[in-house]
């Protein structure tokens, strides 16, 4: 199912408990919704649909988004997490945002602490409030926040925690103002007392094995099958969560391009796993993983044609696997260390990587992925290919003819600014069309929606969907009636591509 599809879903299940709709962007308003989702379960806020789940759409959401990350991170207290995005439907942009449930209840807005009923908004009464501070003072026993004994600051990675703060002014995701390293941690519940808790040292201890064995994850490869004989990699990976996340990422980047046969088409099928799809599950297993029990694990398998992350922890009560599949809600397990990174700018769409995961696979040509849960914890498995080799054929042929007619610092210039406007909004298959389709715009001077969609050999409302997210970055606009109207470079862009 399409992101566009999921969002559509969504929008007709009305408002509710978790779900409010805006026509208009107003601050205020947005921020007490979301500091009473904060107070609850989570929930989004989505502007650009009327009450009855008409969709308008915004104008210049992009630059809205950006104006209310400053706004929102230093209007809510404490700090938390806050998902903000442009998304399109029906060719119209919405701006979404999301919310977990917040593990430092009460949540404050403008000096009050506001509550949902279900799909209405109030001030929080006294009742209300004293729940929520019971709620929080549980939370504070939570393994994250228990604290470990015989950890100094200096074996913390100091280097870290500083990049850590400084990637969260950048990415407008924390009000922390200022340099100091105790405070920046005891702002976000990981210093008390003279003490770091276990999830300070779970993200930022140079040899947290020391304190948290369990912490390690086991990577093993295989040639073919799953025997002694074909092993080819198994080693046991040491470190904090971002050395370990690291590592990893320079593993899933030097995978390149594999190849299986298949038996039905007698041919040999090439491939490449989606990089981001793979980092968003390895980030997800790192962040949920159930880290109190010493037999917990994370291990990953690599075969010819399957990457399997399997992870210790289990699912939220609330949530099945089927769940995840579509746009869900739930409660990180390890809220503390989900914040972090989220500070890190390592996680975008609260709830949605799942989802991202799936479009990226589709993107890619692949089967899509599956989750099973096992009385050890949950699988994932990334599948290899339907069938590309016809596909790439189609493309390369595109390329080609792009590739002939546009010189390289052009091609260069292109490919930088399509992916800095879109790489929080698309994968990195839907980048490379995306692109591709921007240098045939370039080349051909306009073209209309039938054409761009045989040339690509998509459907029409993935080409839509492409045109739109093109048009609200600027780089493409619509000329014409909606039955001979073409998509044209933007006056301003193509100026951009003169000065080349």
């Amino acid at each position: 199912m399409s992101n566009e599809q999921l969002l559509n879903d969504l929008i007709k299940q009305g408002e509710s408990e978790q779900l409010e709709f805006k026509t208009v962007v107003q601050k205020d308003s947005i921020a007490k919704n979301l500091c009473a989702f904060l107070n609850a379960d989570g929930g989004r806020v989505i502007v650009g649909v009327t009450d009855d789940g008409e969709v308008l759409g915004i104008e210049n959401a992009v630059s809205y988004k950006e104006e209310l990350q400053a706004f929102l991170i230093n209007a809510i207290v404490p700090d938390v997490p806050i998902s903000i995005s442009v998304e399109i439907l029906n060719q119209k942009e919405l701006l979404v945002f999301k919310v977990w449930g917040g593990s430092k209840q009460p949540y404050i807005y403008d000096g009050s602490i506001f509550y949902r009923k279900g799909n209405k908004t109030q001030k929080a009464t006294s009742k209300e409030i004293a729940s929520l501070i019971h709620d929080r003072q549980q939370t504070e026993k939570h393994w994250e926040r228990q604290l470990v004994l015989g950890v100094d600051l200096e074996d913390l990675d100091t280097k870290l925690i500083r990049k850590t703060i400084e990637e969260s002014i950048i990415n407008y995701r924390s009000s922390f103002e200022g340099n100091d390293i105790l405070d920046f941690l005891t702002h976000y519940g990981l210093y008390s007392n003279g003490s770091f808790t276990n999830a300070c040292v779970v993200l930022f201890a140079k040899n947290p094995s020391k304190y948290i064995p369990q912490i390690r994850v086991r990577l093993t490869e295989y040639a073919e099958g799953k025997n002694d004989n074909a092993l080819i990699r198994n080693e046991i990976l040491e470190g904090n969560l971002f050395q370990i996340r690291d590592e990893l990422e320079r593993y899933v980047n030097g995978l390149g391009v594999r190849s299986v046969f298949d038996d039905k088409q007698w041919k040999r099928l090439d491939f490449t796993f989606p990089k981001r799809a793979l980092q968003e599950g390895i980030i997800n297993a790192l962040m949920h993983r159930d880290y109190s029990s010493f037999s917990s694990s994370v291990t990953i398998s690599v075969y010819p044609d399957k990457f399997v992350i399997s992870n210790s922890g289990k699912l939220p009560d609330d949530i099945k696997v089927k769940d995840l599949k579509k746009n869900h809600d739930s409660h990180p397990v390890n809220p503390d260390i989900a914040h972090i990174v989220f500070l890190n700018g390592l996680i975008d769409k609260l709830g949605r990587g799942t989802i991202r995961m799936i479009e990226e696979c589709k993107d890619a040509g692949l089967k899509v992925p599956s989750w099973k849960e096992t009385s050890s914890g949950v699988v994932l498995t990334f599948n290899g290919p339907r069938g590309l080799a016809e596909k790439k054929e189609r493309n390369d042929a595109v390329n080609d003819a792009v590739n002939d007619a546009v010189n390289d610092a052009v091609k260069e210039f292109i490919n930088d600014a399509v992916s800095d406007a879109v790489n929080d909004a698309a994968s990195d298959a839907v980048i490379k069309r995306l692109i591709q389709e921007v240098l045939l715009l370039l080349v051909e001077r306009g073209k209309g929606l039938k054409d761009l969609m045989a040339s690509f050999n998509v459907a029409r409302a993935t080409m839509q969907r492409d045109m739109a997210l093109l048009k609200a970055h600027q780089f493409v606009i619509f000329k014409g009636s909606p039955r001979t109207g073409v998509y044209e470079l933007t006056d301003s862009f193509k100026k951009e591509i003169e000065k080349i």
